[in-house]
């Protein structure tokens, strides 16, 4: 466009922004947002969205939160999208905090966060180990009629594990049950390793029991926890017999 002398317009750069950002060349983006400057050309929502997006992508959470604010500062109006890459921006961060400071501003600014929000919110309350804020932050989406997707639910699952509330993250499995979504591995492996904390060797067996019902295979870490479950809970013979599956099933057993 430039060598044939066609002037690039807003909707140029955006698309060229949105480009870079989807092929992960985050300094290319925000070149193309400074160059839309020096060409007199105001970014409108869009370009900085793109922008956004694309630091979130390349893992810049602190340019993320640069470029939120800059849009604040031309007087455009960020929306739910601008927000939840800047919130998946700082959960890639591992920045938790900096995550309910966003979701603050949204409800300052009456911004209603969507089922991404949660779900990356939740996320960053996980992977800083803040149990009951995810679980704050699960419940807020119930209250909003959002349905909560297994995504949000597989987080919430293992930040109760983490924070060794078993008997919350085996509540959870149950509500994914009845909201029709199938746990996954990982979100089973949670509820029996908990189980196998609290001694609860009957809850592990019937989980080990609904992950084959799903027809889910149990991995070395459920039969790990189950087989633990069941020493701690003075059954020998229902730890060997699990033993026994993880033969037959060709698991590799490892050291319990």
């Amino acid at each position: 466009m430039l060598e044939a002398k066609s002037e690039p317009n807003v909707v140029s750069y955006n698309a060229a922004v949105s480009a870079c950002g989807n092929g992960e060349q985050w300094q290319r983006a925000l070149a193309l947002l400074s160059e839309m400057w020096d060409a007199k050309l105001e970014p409108d929502v869009i370009g900085y969205n793109a922008g956004i997006s694309a630091c979130e992508k390349g893992g810049q959470w602190q340019r993320a939160l640069s470029l939120l604010n800059e849009t604040w500062e031309a007087n455009l109006k960020p929306n739910v999208i601008s927000h939840n890459s800047a919130i998946s921006a700082c959960e890639k961060g591992e920045k938790w905090q900096r995550v309910l400071v966003l979701f603050g501003r949204m409800c300052e600014v009456k911004l209603q966060p969507d089922v991404i929000s949660y779900s990356a919110g939740i996320s960053a309350c996980v992977k800083g180990e803040e149990w009951w804020r995810a679980l704050a932050l699960l419940r807020e989406m119930v209250e909003a009629r959002l349905n909560p997707n297994p995504i949000s639910y597989s987080a919430a699952v293992s930040s109760c594990g983490k924070g060794e509330q078993w008997q919350r993250a085996l509540a959870l499995l149950s509500e994914m049950w009845e909201a029709k979504f199938e746990p996954d591995v990982i979100s089973y492996n949670v509820g029996i390793s908990k189980c196998e904390r609290g001694k609860q060797w009957q809850l592990a067996l019937a989980m080990l029991g609904q992950m084959r019902e799903a027809k889910l295979q149990p991995n070395v870490i459920s039969y790990n926890s189950g087989i633990s479950a069941c020493e701690k809970g003075g059954r020998w013979e229902l730890a060997l017999m699990l033993l026994r599956n993880m033969c037959e099933a060709k698991i590799e057993r490892g050291v319990i």
